[in-house]
Parts: C-alpha cells; sequence; structure tokens
C-alpha cells in the first residue's frame, strides 16, 4: 500500500536534477514562507509564533525577505521585535537601583546568563519546523517504500540522495532487504559521479586541454551537492538556532 502524501511527489521529483528530498524541502517552505506573507501576517497565532521564535533562523530568515510583500514581514518582525524589547525591558532597573545606571540596574538583579537564557527562541523557527516533519516523511517514504517498482526505478534513475537524506533514508530502512537495495542503488550512482570527476580531472590536465568538456564539467559542483545537500537547505538551522 502507498502512502499517498510523499509518495507521488517523490515519484515526480526524482527525475528532476539534485536530491529529490532536498527539492521538496524547499518547494516545501517556499510555499509555507509564502503562505505566511500573504495569509497570515495578521494572525494573532502566527504574531505570536514569531514573538516565540524571535523571528525566523538565519538561513530561513532571508529566504524570507526575497518573496517580496515588505509591509507584511515588516509586520510580523515588529512582533518579534516588541516581544525581545519587552524581555529586555522586564530585566530593567527598579527605582532602588536607577542611580546605578541601567547597566548597573539590570546585572544589580538578574545575572547576564539568565538574561540571554531568556532573550533565547522558546519554539524553533516555523519553517525548519515544517521542514522537519515534511524530511521525516519523505526519508520515511523511501525507506519505507524502496522495493515499490515505481519509487524503486525513479530512484535508480535519479542523481540519487544527498549524503544526509540517505543516511536518514537508510534509518528508516523497513527491513534488511530495503537497506541492501537502497546501498546498491545509491553506491551505483554515486560511483557513476566518480567516473565523471576523474574524467573531468583527466581533461583539466593540460595534456588534455583539447578535449571538448561534456556532462562531466560540472561533476566537481554537483559532488558537492550530493555530499552536502543542495544549496540553502541545511544551511544554519541544524546549528542549534
Amino acid at each position: 500500500m502507498h502512502t499517498t502524501f510523499g509518495y507521488f511527489d517523490l515519484i515526480e521529483t526524482f527525475p528532476k536534477a539534485g536530491c529529490a528530498v532536498c527539492n521538496l524541502l524547499q518547494r516545501d517552505v517556499t510555499h509555507l514562507l509564502d503562505s505566511i506573507l500573504y495569509e497570515y501576517s495578521v494572525d494573532r497565532s502566527m504574531q505570536a509564533g514569531f514573538r516565540a521564535s524571535r523571528g525566523l533562523c538565519n538561513q530561513h530568515g532571508w529566504q524570507f525577505t526575497k518573496l517580496g510583500n515588505a509591509l507584511s514581514a515588516a509586520v510580523l518582525y515588529e512582533a518579534a521585535l516588541d516581544e525581545v524589547l519587552t524581555v529586555m525591558e522586564a530585566s530593567g532597573p527598579d527605582e532602588r537601583t536607577r542611580q546605578g545606571g541601567w547597566l548597573g540596574g539590570l546585572f544589580g538583579r538578574v545575572q547576564p546568563s539568565a538574561l540571554a537564557e531568556a532573550l533565547m527562541p522558546k519554539q524553533p523557527c516555523a519553517a525548519c519546523a515544517a521542514q522537519d516533519a515534511a524530511e521525516a516523511r519523505y526519508v520515511t517514504v523511501i525507506g519505507e517504500q524502496i522495493q515499490d517498482e515505481r519509487i524503486r526505478e525513479a530512484y535508480r534513475a535519479s542523481e540519487g540522495l544527498c549524503l544526509p537524506h540517505f543516511r536518514q533514508t537508510l534509518a528508516h530502512a523497513q527491513d534488511g532487504d530495503s537497506a541492501k537495495l537502497l546501498l546498491a542503488l545509491q553506491k551505483d550512482i554515486w560511483s557513476r559521479l566518480r567516473a565523471e570527476l576523474n574524467e573531468f580531472m583527466r581533461k583539466s590536465d593540460y595534456q588534455n586541454a583539447g578535449e571538448k568538456m561534456g556532462a562531466e564539467g560540472t561533476s566537481w559542483q554537483r559532488v558537492v551537492a550530493r555530499l552536502a545537500g543542495e544549496h540553502g537547505v541545511f544551511g544554519l538551522r541544524r546549528s542549534g538556532r
């Protein structure tokens, strides 16, 4: 029985260049951020979420700025900034410590480490949370259904998964046979990539400068994506932000 939610997305995405899971996550996050900007900027629960998360993480915050609708972005980030200022003001001086100045009052009442902790996000970036959930769903579908003919053949004809998503998928393999199949498929794909890298290096040698570069010309860039993930998928969101 197929897992409909994610199964057909993977079938459609495997033929595209790059890691199918990375590509789907980029699509899903873009749709989410666009929806937040154009549908939920004045929603009180969304504003409360931005307050708690102190806005979006570095990666998704900058992605947010590139989607247009500056006014909606300003509304949501004003709420996040207001929360940060509220926390800071709650730790400000009172009448008993005012003569010592703001910093004297602050550190006379609250340890710097306590204030630093209070300023930390109280919940994850909304886009990171959605991305993590989608990521778990996609790798589970592949791991559990790799022996399904459509998934298997789509995977075989693709550029494979990036190393981070392959590791996750392998951990979700339904059984030993599924794990062996995943390993065989991915090894074949990466072996072909290594052959392209070797051909790129050979043609890059001055002694072979007259040979025309083919598809192997981009192999040095593709191998970065295969081992690290597609550009902008992981970024700083794994750093504890």
